[in-house]
């Protein structure tokens, strides 16, 4: 059973590829090419262009903050100013931000394309058990409330902001709030 539990304290802070913030890496996992996928929480200070990651595909979702817009993304800014409502684009699209009333966190999920399949969901888990379906790799991140999770008779007791990364497993995650209800980040990859 290959299943590690991520705080906080595991993750590594980096300034971004552009130099125009941080990031915290929560995992990756790489291959002879570089990454072949990422997870990572960005704090956005201030206005500024995204960092191009050609072949990469990206799903954003905003954790804190009063939101920001993406300029570059079509004919009319993507405004995301609500929390927990991803949004996918390409790694090389020219991106603009501009934030709205101050800074935020986002979450990040990059996969290079062509190597690796990725989904985000955003689950509010209550106290009644709901199964999920394994894939090559798992994730499950908690953004508020806490969390147990099973695992082949084996359980796991996560916070918000700890993350679940269970590799090469099969079957199915069983998941139920400790608590009256959690939200978190389901994240699959193939």
């Amino acid at each position: 059973m290959t299943v590690r539990i991520l705080f906080p304290h595991h993750w590594q802070t980096q300034p971004w590829k552009n130099g125009g913030g941080i990031t915290h890496e929560i995992v990756r996992a790489d291959d002879v090419q570089g990454a072949r996928w990422r997870l990572s929480i960005a704090e956005v200070a201030a206005d500024g262009p995204f960092s191009r990651f050609d072949g990469i595909d990206r799903v954003i979702l905003m954790l804190d903050g009063n939101g920001f817009h993406l300029h570059g993304v079509g004919a009319n800014p993507e405004r995301i100013e609500q929390c927990l409502q991803p949004f996918a684009f390409a790694g090389e699209a020219a991106i603009q931000c501009t934030l709205v009333k101050g800074p935020v966190r986002d979450f990040n999920l990059m996969s290079r394309r062509g190597a690796v399949s990725a989904t985000l969901d955003v689950l509010t888990v209550s106290n009644e058990r709901q199964r999920v379906q394994l894939q090559a790799d798992t994730l499950v991140h908690v953004v508020s409330g806490a969390l147990f999770a099973e695992l082949n008779e084996h359980g796991f007791c996560l916070d918000a902001s700890q993350t679940l990364h269970a590799e090469n497993e099969a079957g199915f995650l069983q998941l139920s709030a400790r608590g009256e209800q959690a939200q978190i980040l389901l994240i699959r990859l193939c």
